[in-house]
């Protein structure tokens, strides 16, 4: 659970968002919009279920482990200047990621296209075990 201080400031951000407007945000460059999100639901949860993005794990549900990590980038409108900040996904609501581009592990590169550096040097280096965590890690 989150200390009381979080609580407040996410509950803050879920009342910045109009529910009778959809959601519109953007994942690894592809617009998602969607006319009645639930404010319950989490990023990650959306991410996994509703976008079938599986490379965001579960690990704690608390923020600890860093195997939800994901990047959140968005545009600070006093300055115009583009922000990007690693959050926990298990315990952001996926409402207050209206307007913002998050990219998931998925987004920076498979063995499809082409690897992502940390993930090269991570094969590279055998710096997995089980791999579970991995994306995380790489994020």
């Amino acid at each position: 659970m989150a200390p009381p201080s979080a609580r407040s400031e996410t509950d803050g951000l879920l009342q910045q968002f109009d529910t009778k407007q959809p959601l519109i945000f953007f994942v690894n460059g592809k617009k998602v919009t969607d006319s009645s999100p639930d404010p319950e639901c989490t990023l990650l949860v959306y991410l996994r279920e509703k976008l079938r993005l599986p490379g965001t794990k579960l690990g704690c549900a608390e923020g600890g482990c860093g195997a939800c990590t994901v990047m959140i980038s968005k545009v600070d409108r006093k300055t115009g200047l583009l922000h990007h900040l690693a959050v926990n996904a298990c315990l952001t609501p996926v409402c207050t990621v209206h307007g913002m581009a998050v990219t998931t592990v998925e987004g920076i590169g498979s063995t499809r296209t082409r690897l992502h550096p940390v993930q090269e040097r991570i094969a590279k280096a055998h710096g997995s075990q089980c791999g579970f965590c991995t994306p995380g890690i790489v994020m």
